[in-house]
């Protein structure tokens, strides 16, 4: 069940860097949402100046879309005790409490990490914000359940909503 996302007028400051990151594992059912909602960010013309990356699994090489950027954005998959679809938003302080547990860590390094590195190394960016969507199902080949997918077009607003009141 794809989602139509309602077109609108955005307006983005052309002042700040910003990029929109997805993470997670398309291949590994609910933690595919990060990819999900950067297609549907794709398709709006307002956001062809926001670089959207789809940063995968791999967290320590997230650091590499952190320079000259002065806001990112991540989405990704986040076990929250939440209802399974359920869309919250969270900065980079409140991750250790939020995600506790991500599969970016299955083979690396969590998001809390590669904060922490890209913060020694004078590479984090002045603001970074978490697009966290409760998981109902993390199954090999078993693409999005329902609530997650329904969560898109939730996830999408809120992204315009802060890239529309984005201060640094």
């Amino acid at each position: 069940m794809t989602q139509k996302i309602k077109s609108e007028t955005i307006e983005i400051s052309d002042s700040a860097k910003m990029k929109i990151i997805a993470v997670g594992n398309s291949l590994y059912g609910d933690d595919g949402i990060g990819e999900a909602v950067l297609k549907a960010l794709t398709d709006i013309p307002e956001l062809e100046n926001v670089d959207l990356i789809d940063g995968a699994t791999d967290a320590l090489g997230l650091i590499d879309y952190f320079t000259d950027t002065d806001h990112v954005i991540i989405i990704d998959a986040a076990s929250m005790n939440k209802e399974p679809g359920t869309v919250q938003v969270f900065n980079s302080d409140q991750v250790d409490l939020m995600i506790k547990t991500d599969h970016l860590s299955l083979h690396g390094i969590s998001l809390a990490e590669t904060f922490e590195i890209a913060k020694l190394a004078d590479e984090l960016p002045k603001k970074i914000t978490i697009i966290g969507i409760e998981p109902m199902q993390l199954n090999v080949a078993s693409g999005l359940s329902e609530p997650v997918e329904q969560a898109i077009p939730v996830a999408v607003t809120k992204i315009i909503e802060i890239l529309q009141s984005s201060t640094l």
